[in-house]
C-alpha cells in the first residue's frame, strides 16, 4: 500500500498555564486543584499526641527545588537530592535560597526551578462504569483466562495506597516476599532513633531500673502494677525526638524537626508479659504525614515502636499505635475541650515483619470486620533526598542501585528508620485499582443498598508503586524501573528492565527553560528512548512506556509533555455512558440523547500532532468517568462513606491501557511469542476500534484488548498493519535534539535512538517542503 505525500505546515501554539513553584498540578475532586496553594501559614500542623517545634519559618518561604547542570565539578552544595556526576559534567536537584541559586547562575551554572507534575484527572459528574465491556477485558477473562498474570506494571505517580481489600493482592514482591515500592520524592523516612532501656534479668523478666544510663540511651522501661512503660513523662520534662518532614520543603524551615512527647507509652501487660526486645532497647518514632491540600487535608501522626524481636540488635519488627493515632486524625469531631481517648498502648496493637505479607497500616476501630483507617504500607525503599541517615553506605540495596547511595533499605537494622509508601493525594490508588481491582468487595454506588463491585482491566497483574510528584524525580525513578543500576557516576544496565510497563498518568504544562515543545523535551526523548529496543544498550529490550495525553483539548495541537513522545504510547480519553447519574438526573445521559451513547472521544481530551508532526495520541480509552477503589481511610468516626471514588481524564484512560497491555503480554507469553514495546504498541493499535474521527483525535481508535489476543491466536481475519519508513523518519527528527544532549549529565554513555530500522503501525512521512511527496509501503 502507498501513501502519497502530503506537505504539512505546523503552527502549534502551546498553551502553558503558568503556576507557582509550590503549586500542585490539576487533579480534580478530592484532590488539589491547580494553582491551588497549601497555605501552610494557617495549617494545623498540631497533633494531641506530640508538642512540636514550630515549623513553618521565613526560611521556608523562600526555599525551592532546582535543576543545576554545568560542566565541571559541583561542590560545596550541601541541599542536595539527586546528583550524577561525571567527567563531562553533572545534573542536580538542590533545595536552596534564591540568594545562593543567583550565586550559582553567577558562576556559569545552568538553574531552572523544578516544579510539581499534573496529573491529568477530570471529575465533575457521577456516573457507573462497565470498563470490562466496552474495551472487552471482561470477555478475555472470560474465554481465554487471561488477567494480566505474571506482568509488572510500574505506576508513577502520587504513590499508592494498598489498604483497600481490592488491591492489597496486587503489591509486587521480589523473592522473599518483600514489597517492591520506591519513593523517589524522599518523603517516607520514618526517623526512629529515640531509645529506651529495660533491665531485663537472665530469667527475661523486666526489672526496675536505677542507675545512669548511657549517653546514647533516651530514656528507660519502668513497671508498675497496670503494666510496663516507656518512660516519656520523665518527671514532666516529657521526652523530645527527631521528626522527618515529610512535607519540606512545601512546609517547614528544615526536613528534621523536633517534637516532644509527654505521655508514657505501655509495652507490657506485667514484667513477665510484654513486648519483646532481645538487646532490652526499644526504639520509638513518630511518623508524621498527610496532605496539605484538598477535601483530604490533615495531618497524620503514628507513634511506632521498634523492636528486635529475633536476634539481638537485629531490629525486624514494627508495631504502630493506630488505635491512638485515629482518636488523633479524628478529634476534630469532638465537642470544643473534649480529648480524645488515647490509650498510648502498644500491646493492643499488630506486629510488622517487612515481608510477612502484612505490611498494611491498617485499623478496624469499630470491630466490624472492614478497615477504617490507613497509615500507608511499610517497607518502601526511599531516597534520602535531604541527606538525613548518614551511615548508607551499608545499607544500599542490591536491587536498588541508587545515586551516590542515598536509597535505604525498608528498614534500618539498626533500627533507626524504615521506609513507608502513603498516597494522600489519591490519585495513585485510583490509577492502580482502574488496572488491578479485584472486584470481590462490594459498593453501594447509588446509596440504594443495590450493591455493586468494581473490576480492573488487568486484576492479576502486579504494581510497583514509584511516587514521584516532581520533575526532577521521574528520570531517575524510570531508568531504575527500566533496569539501570547506578555504577559510582554511570548508570549500567542490569541485564533485564525491572518491570514490564511504565504508566503515567501525569504531564507537564509549564515545560521550564529547557526551550523545548512537546515531543523534543528533555522527558519526550527519554519516553522515546527507553521505549525503543537497543537504545540505551545493545542487549536493552525496551520498556512499554505508557502515557495520558493531557486534559487540554480539545483543540489541536494540545497533548503535552511527555505525551507527546513518537515511540511511547500516548492515551486519550472516551466517554463510559453505560450507566448515568444520581437523584434527578438518574438515567439521564452525559452525551447525546439517549443512554446508548459512549465511546465518543471527550472534549477534554488532548489532540495532536505535537512539534514532530506524528499523529498523537495513538490510542483511546475510557476517561469519563468510572469509579475506582480507593483508600480505606475515614475523615469522620460515624462517617457511612465507603471507599469507592469517582475517577475519570486521561489519567484513568492510560492505566487502562496499560492494563490491556498486560493482558496482551499474558497472551504472548503463554504462546512464547516475542514481546518488545513497539510490537505491543502496534498489535494494540492494529486492532483498535475506528470511532469514525481523525488520527489527531483518537489516534487509531479505542483499545479492544479481545481483538489484540485473537491476533496472537492466529484467529482469522485479525491482522497487524505496520511499515518500516515512519521509524526511520521520526528517528532523523529526534536525532538533531538528541545529539545536543549531553547525556553524560545523566551519567549515560549512550543516549540514542537504534540505528536498526523498527515497524510502526503510524505512518509519518517526514517532515516536507511544499510540493515533495512521500510513499511507504504497509505490510
Amino acid at each position: 500500500m502507498t501513501m502519497p505525500k502530503v506537505a504539512i505546515l505546523l503552527s502549534i501554539v502551546l498553551l502553558i498555564s503558568a503556576f507557582s513553584s509550590n503549586s500542585y498540578g490539576f487533579l480534580g475532586g478530592d484532590l488539589p486543584q491547580q494553582n491551588s496553594q497549601p497555605n501552610s501559614s494557617v495549617f494545623d500542623f498540631s497533633s494531641g499526641i506530640v508538642t512540636l517545634d514550630p515549623i513553618v519559618t521565613e526560611q521556608q518561604k523562600i526555599q525551592k527545588r532546582y535543576l543545576i547542570f554545568g560542566s565541571g565539578k559541583l561542590n560545596d552544595i550541601k541541599s542536595e537530592i539527586n546528583l550524577v556526576q561525571s567527567n563531562n559534567g553533572f545534573f542536580s536537584v538542590i533545595i536552596s535560597t534564591e540568594n545562593k541559586i543567583s550565586q550559582l547562575k553567577s558562576q556559569g551554572y545552568f538553574v531552572i526551578e523544578d516544579f510539581p507534575l499534573e496529573f491529568h484527572q477530570q471529575d465533575d459528574i457521577k456516573e457507573v462504569s462497565k470498563i470490562g465491556e466496552i474495551v472487552n477485558s471482561d470477555k478475555v477473562h472470560e474465554d481465554f483466562g487471561f488477567t494480566g498474570k505474571g506482568v509488572t506494571i510500574a505506576v508513577v505517580d502520587t504513590g499508592v495506597d494498598f489498604s483497600n481489600p481490592d488491591i492489597q493482592h496486587s503489591l509486587a514482591r521480589d523473592k522473599d516476599n518483600n514489597p517492591i515500592m520506591l519513593d523517589a520524592d524522599g518523603q517516607g523516612i520514618i526517623l526512629t532513633n529515640a531509645t529506651f532501656f529495660a533491665s531485663i534479668d537472665k530469667d527475661g523478666i523486666i526489672r526496675n531500673y536505677s542507675k545512669t544510663l548511657p549517653d546514647d540511651i533516651t530514656s528507660k522501661a519502668y513497671r508498675n502494677k497496670s503494666g510496663v512503660f516507656l518512660d516519656i513523662h520523665q518527671d514532666g520534662n516529657g521526652t523530645q525526638i527527631e521528626i522527618y518532614n515529610s512535607f519540606y520543603p512545601q512546609a517547614g524551615g528544615a526536613p528534621v524537626f523536633n517534637g516532644t512527647l509527654l505521655e508514657d507509652m505501655k509495652i507490657g501487660q506485667n514484667n513477665r508479659d510484654y513486648i519483646r526486645s532481645q538487646s532490652g532497647i526499644y526504639h520509638l518514632g513518630v511518623m508524621y504525614q498527610g496532605s496539605l491540600a484538598g477535601a483530604n487535608a490533615r495531618i497524620q501522626v503514628v507513634p511506632v515502636l521498634v523492636v528486635d524481636s529475633t536476634v539481638k540488635g537485629v531490629y525486624d519488627t514494627i508495631i504502630p499505635d493506630l488505635s491512638t493515632s485515629w482518636e488523633d486524625y479524628t478529634r476534630f469531631d469532638l465537642p470544643s475541650g473534649e480529648r480524645p481517648d488515647y490509650d498510648f498502648d502498644f500491646t493492643d496493637e499488630i506486629p510488622i515483619k517487612i515481608g510477612d505479607g502484612n505490611e498494611f497500616l491498617v485499623y478496624d476501630f469499630d470491630d466490624d470486620g472492614k478497615f477504617d483507617y490507613s497509615a500507608g504500607t511499610v517497607g518502601a525503599k526511599v531516597l534520602d533526598v535531604h541527606g538525613i541517615i548518614q551511615d548508607t553506605k551499608s545499607e544500599i540495596d542490591d536491587t536498588f542501585k541508587a545515586v551516590n547511595g542515598t536509597l535505604l533499605p525498608p528498614m534500618d537494622k539498626n533500627g533507626q528508620f524504615f521506609g513507608v509508601m502513603t498516597d494522600f493525594l489519591g490519585h495513585g490508588t485510583s490509577v492502580s485499582a482502574s488496572i488491578v481491582s479485584q472486584g470481590v468487595q462490594e459498593y453501594d454506588i447509588y446509596i440504594n443498598t443495590k450493591k455493586f463491585t468494581i473490576k480492573g482491566v488487568a486484576p492479576d497483574a502486579k504494581i510497583i508503586p514509584v511516587k514521584a510528584l516532581w520533575f526532577g524525580d521521574t528520570v531517575y525513578s524510570w531508568l531504575w524501573l527500566s533496569g539501570f543500576d547506578n555504577e559510582e557516576t554511570e548508570w549500567k544496565f542490569s541485564g533485564s528492565p525491572r518491570v514490564d510497563i511504565i504508566s503515567n498518568s501525569w504531564g507537564v504544562s509549564n515545560f521550564p527553560s529547557f526551550e523545548t515543545p512537546p515531543g523534543v523535551d528533555i522527558l519526550s526523548l527519554i519516553v522515546s528512548v527507553l521505549a525503543t529496543p537497543k537504545s540505551l544498550d545493545a542487549n536493552y529490550p525496551g520498556v512499554t512506556m505508557v502515557t495520558s495525553a493531557g486534559n487540554s483539548g480539545h483543540g489541536y495541537g494540545t497533548v503535552g509533555l511527555p505525551s507527546a513522545a513518537p515511540f511511547g504510547i500516548s492515551v486519550g480519553a472516551t466517554t463510559n455512558n453505560v450507566f448515568v447519574g444520581y437523584s434527578t438526573f438518574k438515567d439521564q445521559p452525559r452525551f447525546g440523547n439517549t443512554t446508548d451513547h459512549k465511546n465518543h472521544v471527550v472534549d477534554f481530551s488532548s489532540r495532536g500532532p505535537g512539534l514532530v508532526g506524528d499523529p498523537k495520541p495513538d490510542l483511546m480509552s475510557i476517561g469519563a468517568y468510572s469509579f475506582t477503589p480507593i483508600s480505606i481511610t475515614k475523615m469522620k468516626k460515624d462517617s457511612k462513606d465507603e471507599p469507592f471514588s469517582l475517577f475519570g481524564g486521561t489519567s484513568m484512560a492510560a492505566p487502562i491501557v496499560s492494563g490491556s497491555a498486560a493482558i496482551l503480554m499474558e497472551s504472548m507469553y503463554d504462546k512464547s511469542q516475542r514481546i518488545d514495546p513497539l510490537r505491543i504498541k502496534n498489535i494494540l493499535m492494529s486492532t483498535a476500534t475506528d470511532l469514525k474521527n481523525d488520527p489527531f483525535t483518537q489516534g487509531s481508535g479505542l483499545v479492544n484488548v479481545y481483538d489484540a489476543v485473537n491476533f496472537v491466536n492466529g484467529e482469522e481475519g485479525v491482522f497487524i498493519v505496520h511499515n518500516s519508513d515512519s521509524f526511520s523518519n521520526i528517528k532523523q527528527v529526534l536525532d538533531v535534539p538528541l545529539s545536543n544532549i549531553n547525556s553524560s549529565k545523566f551519567g549515560i554513555d549512550k543516549f540514542e535512538i537504534t540505528k536498526k530500522k523498527l515497524s510502526t503501525t503510524s505512518w509519518f512521512g517526514g517532515r516536507l517542503l511544499p510540493g515533495e511527496r512521500t510513499t511507504t509501503t504497509f505490510t
